[in-house]
């Protein structure tokens, strides 16, 4: 009889090889040997590794009293699987088995087995090291074996006489050894093996003897003193779970804010502040001490499973500091919930989260405990459970505790309202759950998103690797297919019944509200938004703006939601901090409530009016609506009232408010209408120059100069003939505009009248006697040159600069483009000199590489547009300097464009090609300017790059020669432009015998 553990633990040496026997082949013993231990380790290992250990079901015990007297121990039949591989089950012997070699047979076909009596137990066969004091090296504990009737033999006791039952242990041990051999007395020896003992014993405990069998693994044993060897022991490694720490599956809840106590304490009539409605979440909050208890728990449950410790005290200091704020106060009452919410999980998968990937072995190899023999609880810490193999885990129980307790500690480090994050938020609506659990709901705005977070957010998002599909206030939505951030709004919501609605907190209510609303109307979201004062309303029309204290009172179900469910009504409260009404918290209800069935609407005739314009009515629902607008405290806003009607007076508001947009109310709820109020426009013509081509010529070029303050921002059309025909033309960067007036008969000086356009004002300003008589001809008869020469030679023409770019239009993240002189010319060949600058914008934010160049570089140019001036010289000083434009789109923009995709210049043409694209927006304008005449196409719905491109080409060619020749200047006859467009492309043909030439912008 081998008492040491390695022989006890059948798994402590495994079989991996076995040999197959050969025909004929003489068998030794150990070949035999070797053939079914390798098939036992097998079948033990696959139990134990790929099923599980501890109880799999019943073995229950019952006392049976007769009367009044216990008569017997009831143990149910069930099974269990020791950490060796033995499944255990209750049995009786059916048949003794006349054969000598043959063990006795035994049926399972049983309900339960009655123990009637009782013996103290002695182990000494088999000396299991769990029953002896120190792991095998001392005395053996307190153990007494059960049998039944049938079992009890004269050594044995009525169970009536086993006393101090509350202290008393039931466990299941398999006595197993191997019996010993006996010399053969003329028998065949060959039909006779070593029998292998196994009985099942049923036992009684102590709780000392319970504990010592569980073992301690802070008991160190002594070294054998011969080898030195440190013994093996048996530990229960397995039985300690987190299930076992008091009160863990005890659901955990926050305590609720009942908001009406305030009106049930203090009176309807008590006026409240927001440090009323704070003092309230404080409340709660202390009660619980800020959550401590379930820290606590965590950590226990940490101590066993593993993971992160939570620290409660540097937690609770950030509430603390969020409790201080004057608004977001209610949100460290919502993370305490929610890690309320975390552990409702946490103990919601903690049952089924017993799996043991690798069970050690040596846990309870031999028996099994089965509790308290008196116990009258569920979990009894003394009775093993069963512990899955992993294999059996469909739902991965052990992994989702362990990741909640992951999230737990993360939500515990990203909570961040703080000062700096108040104010500063952007409103946001994001679809979540109303009862479902924390894990599937959206992440609140006062976590700061980390990977992390992520990951212990949603198992089963993290299982599937889909971590981004978790919604948020901080977190990208990628629209399906195409990968690029969208609103999740926008798309199949119907399994949201929650909208998290987050960021208004400490922002001014009005303009919360629209904001509100604004994402709402837009997405057709299904709540409504009330407004309530913690100010008395007087005189209070607006049905969607209530007094705090009449609202509660008809409303006490109030309470914080951090958003609003369908079909609820989203309550927000405000009160008045310095000289802004600021949003302190928020709550909902789940009905629609109060607010009004039929919007307020307002609007007016314009929404530019200049400050001389007469006053104008306002359309008013309902008509007994009152209108007001929303400026700044000591401002006016110019709404009047005539005969009980509500007008606006552009010359009553406040010089502050001229060029800025003014928004109303009615009845202090917010509306689309809007008008700005500007001023006419201020300038002075006057003629600086008449030019006569020749004298006593009727043909003259007058030159006029405009100038006022902000000349250039205004739109200029002409009627130079006084004959009705209204030319726009706009003066260049110096004030100057030229105009060539044919055929001029003296005796019939048109008046010249311009009008001038700016947001919808305009000013008319007419000019008369501004005609000069030409001077009559001077003849000179004879001229002596002292150093010789001729007047009529050497007469210097002055360069023609044309300014060319390898691209008008580029987009992000290209910031270069290349700039060319190479088109300008000097009928004299006399260029002296090129220059580069950039004109637009100012100060400049692009680099040109060498400006001096005829060719250069420009880099670093930034969204926008800009323009580059080339100033070209000759050599006796004549200037002339031509712009090009460089539109620069921003990355990933589709925005409509008119790019010059070409330039060349062939004998006396020049060919211009421009594209039309990628895309045009009704409203787009489009036009050329060719000869200095700017021709325009405003863009319709129904317009593609094709028709703009065709219609460009039909305004060029439908302009007939006179309309050219009043504005050109250089020769006695232009030559006419030519167009034609081929698809989207736009060619003009230009004559070089024309100084000007042509260009093409969009707007």
């Amino acid at each position: 009889m081998n008492n040491q553990l390695s022989d006890i633990l059948s798994l402590s040496n495994i079989s991996t090889q076995y040999r197959k026997f050969s025909k004929g082949q003489y068998v030794e013993f150990t070949q035999f040997n070797e053939f079914l231990d390798f098939f036992e380790d097998q079948d033990r290992l696959s139990r134990v590794m790929l099923q599980g250990v501890g109880i799999v079901c019943g073995l229950k015990p019952n006392f049976v009293y007769t009367n009044k007297v216990l008569s017997g121990i009831q143990l149910s039949q069930g099974a269990a699987l020791t950490t060796d591989g033995d499944l255990l089950t209750l049995n009786n012997t059916s048949e003794v088995s006349e054969d000598l070699y043959v063990s006795d047979l035994k049926t399972i076909n049983l309900e339960n087995k009655n123990y009637t009596h009782f013996k103290v137990y002695d182990n000494f066969k088999v000396n299991y090291p769990a029953f002896h004091e120190n792991n095998g090296k001392g005395n053996q504990v307190e153990l007494w074996e059960l049998a039944t009737a049938q079992e009890a033999t004269s050594s044995f006791q009525p169970i009536s006489n086993l006393s101090d039952l509350d202290d008393k242990y039931l466990l299941l041990y398999l006595e197993n050894y191997e019996k010993e051999v006996r010399p053969c007395r003329g028998v065949d020896c060959d039909n006779h093996g070593v029998q292998q003992i196994r009985n099942l014993k049923v036992l009684v405990t102590t709780e000392a003897g319970i504990n010592n069998i569980i073992g301690d693994d802070s008991v160190l044993l002594p070294p054998d003193p011969v080898t030195g060897e440190v013994p093996t022991r048996i530990i229960d490694r397995i039985q300690p779970h987190p299930l076992f720490i008091e009160d863990v599956l005890r659901a955990e809840k926050q305590e609720r804010v009942i908001v009406e106590r305030l009106i049930l304490e203090n009176g309807v009539d008590a006026h409240f502040s927001s440090n009323d409605i704070k003092d309230l979440y404080k409340t709660a909050l202390e009660n619980n001490n800020y959550g401590e208890f379930v820290f606590d728990k965590i950590n226990k449950i940490v101590g066993v499973i593993g993971g992160q410790s939570v620290n409660h005290a540097a937690f609770k200091n950030e509430l603390q500091q969020c409790l201080a704020l004057q608004t977001g106060f209610q949100y460290a009452y919502d993370a305490v919930k929610d890690l309320m919410d975390t552990y409702s999980e946490i103990i919601k998968w903690l049952p089924k989260s017993f799996t043991k990937a690798f069970p050690d072995f040596g846990s309870f190899p031999k028996h099994i405990l089965l509790g308290k023999l008196t116990s009258n609880i569920q979990l009894d810490s003394f009775r093993h459970q069963f512990y899955n193999s992993p294999v059996l885990d469909d739902e991965k129980a052990t992994e989702r505790v362990k990741t909640l307790i992951s999230r737990f500690f993360q939500q515990t480090q990203s909570f961040r309202y703080s000062n700096s994050f108040e104010g500063q938020a952007q409103i946001k609506i994001t679809p979540s759950q109303k009862l479902n659990p924390l894990s599937n709901k959206a992440v609140p705005f006062y976590y700061k998103i980390t990977k992390e977070l992520l990951k212990a957010w949603n198992f089963d998002k993290t299982s599937n690797r889909s971590t981004g599909e978790n919604l948020g206030y901080g977190i990208n939505f990628f629209t399906p297919n195409t990968q690029l951030p969208d609103d999740p709004l926008n798309f199949n919501i119907d399994k949201n019944s929650f909208y998290n609605i987050e960021g208004h907190q400490g922002m001014p209510y009005q303009q919360a509200v629209q904001q509100i609303k604004d994402i709402k109307d837009k997405l057709q979201l299904g709540f409504d938004i009330m407004v309530l004062s913690l100010e008395e309303l007087k005189d209070n029309k607006d049905l969607s703006k209530a007094y705090f204290n009449d609202y509660l009172e008809e409303n006490p179900g109030l309470e914080h939601k951090r958003g609003v469910e369908r079909g609820g009504t989203f309550v927000m409260v405000y009160e008045t901090i310095g000289t802004d009404a600021i949003v302190i918290a928020d709550f909902s209800i789940p009905y629609i409530c109060c607010t009004p069935k039929v919007d307020t609407k307002l609007s007016l005739p314009s929404s530019v009016v200049c400050l001389k314009s007469d006053i104008i009515p306002f359309t008013v629902f309902p008509t007994n609506g009152i209108v007001k607008a929303v400026v700044d405290e000591g401002l006016d806003g110019g709404v009047i009232t005539v005969n009980g009607l509500y007008f606006f007076d552009p010359g009553a508001i406040s010089q502050q408010l001229y060029g800025k947009e003014i928004t109303f109310t009615v009845n202090g709820k917010p509306t689309n209408c809007s008008i700005k109020v500007i001023l006419e426009p201020n300038v002075d013509i006057e003629v600086s120059s008449v030019h006569y081509q020749e004298s006593g010529s009727t043909t003259a070029t007058v030159v006029f100069t405009v100038s006022g303050s902000n000349f250039a921002d205004y739109d200029y059309s002409w009627d130079f003939l006084d004959t009705g025909g209204w030319v726009p033309l706009n003066p260049d960067e110096n004030g100057h505009v030229s105009y060539t007036f044919e055929n001029l008969p003296p005796t019939r000086i048109p008046t010249i009248k311009v009008r001038v356009n700016g947001g919808g004002c305009s000013q008319d300003i007419a000019i008369s006697d501004w005609y000069v008589k030409p001077e009559e001809p001077t003849v000179i008869k004879s001229i002596t040159f002292t150093e010789g020469g001729d007047c009529c030679h050497q007469v210097n023409r002055a360069p023609v600069a044309v300014a060319r770019a390898s691209q008008t239009t580029i987009q992000l993240p290209v910031t270069d483009i290349d700039l060319t002189a190479k088109f300008s010319s000097d009928p004299d060949n006399n260029i002296d000199s090129y220059s580069w600058a950039q004109v637009s914008p100012l100060p400049s934010t692009a680099t040109i590489e060498t400006p001096l160049n005829k060719e250069t570089k420009v880099s670093g140019l930034v969204e926008g547009v800009h323009v580059f001036r080339l100033k070209v010289v000759d050599v006796y000083g004549e200037v002339d300097t031509d712009d090009v434009t460089i539109t620069v789109l921003r990355e990933n923009e589709l925005v409509p464009s008119l790019t010059e995709t070409s330039y060349q210049m062939t004998g006396t043409e020049t060919i211009q090609v421009f594209r039309v694209g990628p895309n045009v927006s009704a409203g787009n304008k489009f036009w050329v300017k060719v000869y200095q005449v700017q021709l325009t196409i405003l863009a319709t719905s129904s317009d593609t790059p094709i028709t703009i491109a065709t219609k460009l080409a039909n305004i060029i060619n439908n302009t007939t020669e006179a309309q050219w020749r009043q504005f050109q200047s250089d020769i006695a006859s232009p030559f006419p432009p030519k167009a034609s467009a081929s698809g989207a492309e736009l060619t003009i043909h230009l004559d070089t015998r024309n100084s000007f030439v042509g260009d093409a912008l969009i707007s």
